[in-house]
């Protein structure tokens, strides 16, 4: 089915009421206490009054009040006139009793009756400057019949809000009723529409059929029948009878949420929402600065990884001396980079392996060569004269480069074993 043609269902809901209640629902009435934060204050004027008179509230009080000294006074009188003493003491001691029995709702009920605001907004009527009655006026000529002639006189108050979301009707029903022994009390649970809530609703779906609307959900039965449905299949399986079928889901039971509760609701929604959007910002905010954070450290130590590449590419290629004196800066100006410092190290350290690795075997090689040198001697002792004296000349000119050379190795190997401080 369409949206444009949906068949919106009538809401009914028939709550308790005690006659203590009519001054706070006076009121709340005229929007002087309670929770008027949905209230339109510029669209109240256009709130009326259905059924009833202007003095409805303090009508219903004083005649209520006249029936508890009215059944008082025609009890003391009856005991009286029966010598029932006892019993006549204590009905003086206890004074004026409330012409109704204890329950949990009161003796009084109010309806409350209205449709999906949808169903309003549909209405086309004075768009399209059409004549008739328009869907509020509808309704509400439709909410004031189906009262009268459901509750007539016990039908004290009805009125219309508009001040509010959706349209409405409010209805105050007191059942006056004379019980055994002409005895006035008010008794809800002798009218059928309050002692029946389903048949209540049965008629106001069908009395409003009439404009298009359609009885509301029958969930107390669809309650009633899953809970028969689970009975029915635990009974039987408990008694040991092949189960074909399967439990239902029991549908939950609505309750009413007043306005002021379901508003106290969505703010505590609202504010939630806000609280956890407020975390989530600041987390965020958190997470960028963090990444922002990684982000300069990885660029630092990309920087630094590029210019030890860069440095060990010139120091391959010469393009830097890196060698140990250099690596002491002269100036702010010239200070060597973090690179260079470190391959100056590591080349310095290079260097002094390589120099003793050379003296090493420098040693080696004159060491064979003064053995060399012994062995020609002795050959020179069996040699001529002659023969002896080139032999001499021959040492002499080789003695004086090799004698050299070891001063040179002498003196570049003192200086390396000393200290950076001692070099200065």
């Amino acid at each position: 089915m369409s949206q444009a043609h949906q068949i919106h269902p009538i809401v009914m809901r028939m709550q308790g009421m005690s006659p203590r209640d009519l001054a706070g629902y006076i009121r709340h009435l005229k929007r002087a206490c309670g929770d008027i934060g949905h209230c339109d204050p510029d669209a109240k004027v256009r709130n009326r009054q259905l059924i009833g008179t202007a003095t409805w509230a303090q009508d219903t009080w004083d005649r209520i009040q006249d029936m508890r000294h009215a059944n008082h006074d025609r009890e003391i009188a009856q005991l009286r006139k029966r010598r029932r003493k006892k019993d006549l003491e204590l009905a003086l001691f206890h004074g004026p009793q409330d012409p109704w029995r204890p329950s949990r709702h009161g003796p009084m009920r109010e309806i409350i009756l209205t449709v999906n605001k949808k169903w309003f907004d549909e209405d086309l009527t004075s768009f399209l400057n059409e004549e008739g009655p328009t869907r509020e006026q509808l309704f509400e000529q439709h909410a004031k019949e189906w009262l009268i002639n459901n509750f007539g006189d016990k039908c004290v108050h009805a009125r219309a809000d508009l001040d509010e979301t959706t349209y409405h009707i409010h209805a105050v029903i007191v059942p006056y009723y004379a019980s055994k022994g002409e005895r006035q009390m008010l008794q809800p649970t002798r009218h059928p529409l309050i002692r029946d809530y389903e048949k209540a609703q049965d008629d106001v779906g069908a009395w409003f059929a009439q404009i298009g609307l359609k009885r509301g959900e029958r969930r107390k039965q669809s309650i009633r029948k899953a809970i028969r449905h689970n009975e029915a299949i635990r009974e039987a399986r408990a008694s040991g009878k092949p189960v074909t079928e399967t439990e239902v889901p029991v549908p939950e039971r609505r309750k009413h949420v007043s306005p002021r509760h379901w508003r106290e609701k969505q703010e505590r929604a609202l504010a939630a929402r806000d609280k956890a959007v407020k975390k989530g910002e600041q987390n965020l905010a958190a997470a960028r600065a963090s990444l922002a954070e990684k982000e300069r450290t990885a660029a630092q130590q990309h920087q630094a990884a590029q210019a030890v590449l860069d440095v060990a590419a010139a120091v391959a290629g010469g393009r830097i001396d890196v060698n140990s004196e250099t690596n002491a800066p002269q100036s702010p100006a010239t200070k060597p980079s973090q690179a260079q410092v470190i391959f100056g190290r590591a080349l310095e350290v290079l260097r002094k392996r390589a120099r003793k690795e050379a003296r090493a075997e420098l040693a080696g090689e004159f060491a064979q060569i003064r053995a060399a040198d012994r062995v020609l001697l002795e050959i020179a002792k069996s040699l001529p004269e002659k023969a002896r004296q080139r032999l001499a000349e021959a040492r002499r000119s080789l003695t004086r480069p090799l004698n050299a050379l070891r001063l040179s190795m002498k003196a570049q190997s003192s200086k390396s074993d000393q200290s950076p401080d001692e070099k200065s």
